[in-house]
């Protein structure tokens, strides 16, 4: 399966860092599964609470998973950038070192909205994110209600897809957010090791047609100056 994409946007893929995987070992395989598919880089995104998470705390953690996971690194990897994936809360904006959520070596945070519904208040706390100088990602924009989308999307921010846009009834909307420029990131949000929601990834991307190039130039641009732990 031909495609232009070699990056993934959007993965759960440190040791114990969330659901995602639960050992080093499950990391490992999930790297080989990417590998497997053609992705030369990753960004590793674990779930931030805000309810419940400490920006601190959760640094700390996840520099412990990947000090576990850099050991048994190899060439043959993806490389791998550092970020998060940040639940979205209401007045969020006034959160100490936020911006430390930011993948590491750039401005740019994947931002996940949540399932219940999107007062203005909280449209507002995202725009507030984008005003401080954050290069807001909308993450997996497909799975939430349309009405509800083409609100958030009239902020000044980008969007991320994961497979299922491309697939069923979504196949639409996707390209109509892909022609509008609003699309500039792909992701698997992989979790675990099977490798069937690999190849449902592999097979977005090649759905992705024509907007292939623009999104994979645009997941670089987005990670340019971004640190890596890839292991020559």
């Amino acid at each position: 399966m031909n495609t232009n994409v070699t990056t993934d946007f959007h993965s759960h893929i440190l040791p114990g860092a969330d659901h995602g995987s639960s050992s080093v070992s499950t990391s490992i395989r999930q790297l080989e599964i990417m590998a497997k598919y053609g992705i030369k880089r990753a960004v590793a995104t674990p779930h931030f609470y805000p309810m419940r998470d400490n920006v601190d705390v959760f640094l700390r953690r996840r520099e412990k998973c990947v000090s576990d996971l850099k050991e048994k690194l190899t060439g043959g990897h993806p490389e791998i950038c550092l970020g998060a994936e940040v639940l979205v809360c209401e007045g969020m904006e006034a959160m100490e070192g936020l911006e430390k959520l930011t993948i590491v070596g750039t401005n740019c945070m994947l931002l996940e909205m949540p399932l219940t519904a999107w007062s203005q208040r909280l449209l507002e706390t995202v725009d507030a994110l984008v005003s401080s100088g954050i290069r807001v990602v909308a993450a997996h924009i497909d799975r939430y209600p349309q009405r509800e989308v083409e609100r958030l999307l009239e902020l000044p921010l980008k969007a991320q897809l994961n497979p299922g846009a491309f697939f069923g009834m979504k196949k639409s909307r996707a390209k109509r957010w892909l022609e509008s420029g609003k699309v500039v990131a792909v992701g698997s949000d992989l979790h675990g090791t099977d490798e069937k929601r690999y190849i449902s990834f592999a097979e977005a991307t090649y759905r992705l047609g024509e907007y292939a190039e623009a999104v994979e130039s645009s997941m670089l641009e987005l990670l340019s100056g971004a640190e890596t732990l890839h292991i020559d």
